[in-house]
């Protein structure tokens, strides 16, 4: 009886520390939002708009606007939140860390199933700090990072359920949770797949365990009740595309983005390795938790390169963290293959010992975690994205969090690479502690100091200390945001506070119609609660990319729209142009007034000698 009461009192141990660690984690990222970081760019304000369409105007949109794939589930979210809480950055985001909140608990579940309780606690003790990117995909609402991550561990967790609780007695075929848990299965790989196409390796691994260990089930209700679930779950993406015009449907997008289409064609001898030095120095580190460092074009990057201070860290974080985690990816492997092999061989001599076929399993389903995150990398190194676009792009490797406990596992548990290669640190050492304490201390002062880095990176993130180079001279740093790097806490603040006061003067000037640049306009009319309603214009101040075709018709119905362009910007400097010209065809744009403010142009129409 006391041993019972014993073992429950510790299985319980485990669940309280987990809940403090997830509720804390949690608290973490609502501090972050509450500050008003990450910087809210306009991609960011689309989805608020979206949300405020939905509570306010009863709109149901499928898709992220102006594209056929990234399912609307933030914006519902953010709705809810609105109707609620009212219309701010902070509610926008609310939705996003009740989904961060689901992966960690899906998380704790899984690494429980698949290693120990102890060790899920180190693993999400790990996912619940990160640098600077890992905060930001978690937190920035532009679609797909959170759905995936907890779509992602649950296909895995349901998957490696179904497979350990399954028995070759066929009288066990119908039991109805079972069937209920086929039926969730299908259900959220559906909504995965509506929601990003991320999840795809999710579910073509989760797919496999099923097919691998639950066999004995194809011929039961199980493969309907999942199809059915599947299809439910992606009810919105089959409706989009059966209704879609033609040359718009979700594989035309996903195509689109895959290839990278904005970007310079070239050779594939040229884009490969630069594909290779985006994704290995500069993605790679950022996606799993360095603090970056290494910022800018791919050009600027180099391996191993020790010339300045600066080039000297970027090395040895972004080389080394690369080499590490392929390293550790490799000996996880290694450790499972073997492993499953053994177990392998011998199912033949022990097909009644569910206890042997439960650790094959097991070390499947460390193999589909880590096989996942192979894929997802492979996949993102074969994209043009990695070669132009190394830290917008980081967003797709955001899976890898998933194989977190996988990637640890060598280092908590050991293996005899590892154990080789701390043998030999200890006999060249003058340490007189017993070989094996060594190799104790060796393996877990490398997760110490990778906690530490992760650490550092949230320290970092809050403090702005350590802080990236600066951007490029008259560089949108809201284009920055999410092209080349990450800003800061205190750097968002001055940003945000500059924002408002923006938004301030173009209602105090009445200028509430405005044409200004694609990553102005959303996160204004958002701000501005669409008491100020923008069109994109390009820098020849022809139409943009406008993904709401209502704003830029309100825009154009107002002859008195003011023109709201960064200064000593290409636009801004086409305005100045057209104002000194002598061509008639620019004629309109001499009876516009500039103005500037908050770090812009303004244009207004002078009437009467009045704005």
């Amino acid at each position: 009886m006391h041993r019972i009461l014993y073992k429950y009192s510790h299985i319980r141990l485990y669940e309280i520390a987990a809940s403090l660690i997830i509720l804390i984690a949690v608290l973490l990222r609502l501090i972050c939002i509450a500050l008003g970081w990450p910087l809210l760019d306009s991609d960011e304000g689309t989805m608020g708009l979206m949300g405020m369409h939905i509570a306010f105007r009863n709109e149901h949109p499928i898709f992220f606007y102006a594209q056929g794939y990234m399912g609307a589930t933030e914006a519902y979210l953010a709705a809810l939140a609105f109707r609620l809480f009212g219309v701010s950055s902070f509610t926008l985001r609310l939705g996003l860390v009740l989904m961060f909140a689901g992966f960690m608990i899906g998380m704790y579940l899984l690494t429980s199933l698949l290693y120990t309780k102890k060790f899920a606690l180190i693993t999400l003790i790990f996912l619940a700090i990160g640098s600077n990117p890992i905060f930001t995909r978690e937190l920035v609402a532009v679609g797909g990072d959170p759905e995936t991550l907890l779509a992602g561990t649950m296909l895995l967790l349901l998957a490696s359920w179904l497979a350990l609780s399954s028995h070759p007695d066929t009288t066990l075929r119908h039991q109805p949770r079972r069937l209920l848990v086929y039926g969730a299965w299908g259900l959220v790989a559906g909504f995965g797949i509506w929601s990003h196409t991320l999840i795809a390796p999710f579910m073509l691994l989760g797919g496999l365990l099923l097919v691998l260990f639950c066999w004995h089930e194809l011929l039961s209700l199980a493969p309907l009740l999942l199809v059915l679930g599947m299809i439910i779950g992606a009810a919105p993406l089959i409706y989009y595309n059966v209704t879609a015009p033609p040359g718009q449907n979700t594989l035309f997008y996903i195509m689109h983005v895959l290839k990278a289409n904005d970007a310079p064609v070239l050779p594939w001898r040229v884009l490969f390795p630069m594909e290779l030095k985006g994704a290995f120095l500069i993605t790679l580190p950022a996606a799993t938790g360095a603090s970056p460092l290494c910022y800018g074009a791919i050009k600027d990057v180099h391996l191993l390169r020790l010339g300045s201070v600066h080039d000297v860290r970027c090395t040895l974080v972004h080389t080394g963290w690369s080499l590490a985690v392929i390293l550790l990816w490799s000996i996880a492997v290694a450790m499972a293959v073997r492993s499953f092999w053994r177990h392998w061989r011998r199912r033949s001599d022990s097909s009644s010992n569910m206890e042997e076929r439960a650790l094959l399993i097991r070390h499947s389903a460390r193999l589909a975690l880590l096989f996942n995150a192979a894929i997802t990398f492979l996949l993102y190194v074969l994209s043009p994205n990695s070669a132009f676009y190394p830290v917008a792009a980081a967003r797709y490797l955001i899976g890898l969090l998933v194989t977190t406990p996988a990637i640890l596992w060598p280092l908590w548990m050991g293996d005899d690479s590892l154990k080789s290669f701390t043998a030999k640190l200890s006999e060249q050492s003058m340490i007189t502690w017993h070989r094996v304490k060594m190799q104790f201390v060796t393996r877990h002062g490398i997760l110490v100091f990778m906690g530490s880095v992760l650490l550092l990176g949230v320290f970092c993130t809050f403090t702005g200390l350590g802080a990236a180079p600066a951007p490029v001279p008259h560089e949108d740093v809201y284009f920055t945001q999410v092209s080349t790097q990450h800003l800061d806490v205190p750097a968002v603040q001055r940003l945000n506070r500059q924002e408002d006061a923006l938004i301030h003067d173009l209602l105090r000037i009445r200028a509430v119609h405005i044409y200004s640049d694609y990553w102005t306009c959303n996160r204004i009319i958002f701000q501005s609660r669409e008491h100020i309603i923008c069109s994109v214009v390009h820098d020849h101040l022809g139409p943009g990319h406008n993904r709401y075709a209502a704003y830029p018709a309100i825009v154009m119905a107002d002859r008195q729209a003011a023109y709201v362009l960064h200064v000593d910007s290409l636009a801004d400097q086409t305005f100045l142009h057209y104002i000194r010209s002598t061509d008639t065809r620019f004629e309109r744009y001499k009876h516009y007034q500039r103005l500037v403010f908050d770090g812009y142009a303004v244009y207004q129409l002078v009437i009467a000698g009045k704005v």
